[in-house]
């Protein structure tokens, strides 16, 4: 049996190290019911040891769902929130197409999604690969997502429900004892909010264990300043303090490192594999 593999399921891909489920990447279902999910997620993530990391059913904003992507307001369309699902100014992230590809030391799995309104307008097309390499105190999560606009200019609004975020799992939280801590030293909501830092770690004890996870930006990347809640939630949000616009013809590029760790901030050199993510 080789160290990492991958399990494709009708509904998600698992990820597996050691033998043991790590992470899934869920499809999304655009039916409404049960399994209603209009745009793709990471969830379970669970640390090496075995501690889930994030939540997908959060106490409050509970569209806030474990590792997600998405943006509130893009030619007027909501990629964002899913609680009124026959909302006309609602849209889905509708997975297209995938291809994986599965080494002895990680994961690739490259995808396509198609940005669609309710009604079945296609505002953006997005090619989201997603490299995944597992250890024994920290798995690396890399993400980037390439979107074009299919048919006319798109502009996404100044809103700071965008672009990639984390909602951590409870105890993990500053409300209920985590600590957050930047890339400059701030910390916690009053420290991280709307600061401009290369990455953002959050840490708590889970099972009673310390464990964390870290969101990366990539230098390349439209400035992005960081979205921080207490409550448990960090995004890196390029249009936090103003709207951007993506002219028919051109792409937007962006990507991202997820940690997810053993330990405490203070347990990994997070600016050493911030620096190996921009080499």
């Amino acid at each position: 049996m080789s160290a990492v593999e991958l399990v494709e399921e009708d509904l998600r891909f698992k990820f597996y190290f050691q033998g043991q489920f790590s992470l899934a990447y869920n499809k999304g279902k655009l039916d409404y019911g049960d399994f209603y999910l209009p745009r793709p997620n990471f969830f379970p993530v669970y640390s090496p040891s075995g501690r889930a990391v994030t939540t997908n059913c959060a106490y409050r904003y509970n569209h806030h769902k474990s590792i997600f992507l998405g943006h509130a307001v893009v030619n007027g369309i909501n990629f964002f929130h899913d609680n009124a699902p026959e909302a006309d100014n609602l849209g889905d992230v509708a997975l297209a197409e995938s291809e994986a590809e599965v080494t002895d030391t990680g994961i690739s799995l490259r995808t396509r999604n198609n940005w669609v309104t309710k009604r079945g307008k296609q505002i953006l097309a997005e090619d989201r690969d997603i490299e995944w390499r597992p250890g024994e105190s920290v798995h690396v999560l890399d993400i980037t997502s390439a979107l074009r606009p299919t048919e006319e200019d798109v502009v996404f609004d100044k809103n700071n429900h965008a672009y990639i975020g984390v909602r951590v799992a409870d105890t993990i939280d500053v409300e209920d004892g985590g600590r957050a801590v930047d890339s400059n030293g701030g910390e916690n909501e009053e420290g991280i909010m709307g600061q401009f830092v290369d990455w953002v770690d959050y840490s708590g004890t889970v099972a009673g264990a310390t464990v964390g996870v870290t969101l990366m930006n990539h230098p390349s990347n439209p400035p992005s300043p960081f979205f921080f809640r207490d409550y448990g939630t960090m995004m890196s949000c390029f249009t936090l303090n103003d709207i951007y616009e993506v002219k028919y013809g051109e792409t937007l590029v962006m990507r991202f490192r997820i940690l997810v760790h053993e330990g405490g901030t203070q347990d990994v050199d997070i600016s050493g594999y911030h620096r190996d993510f921009c080499a």
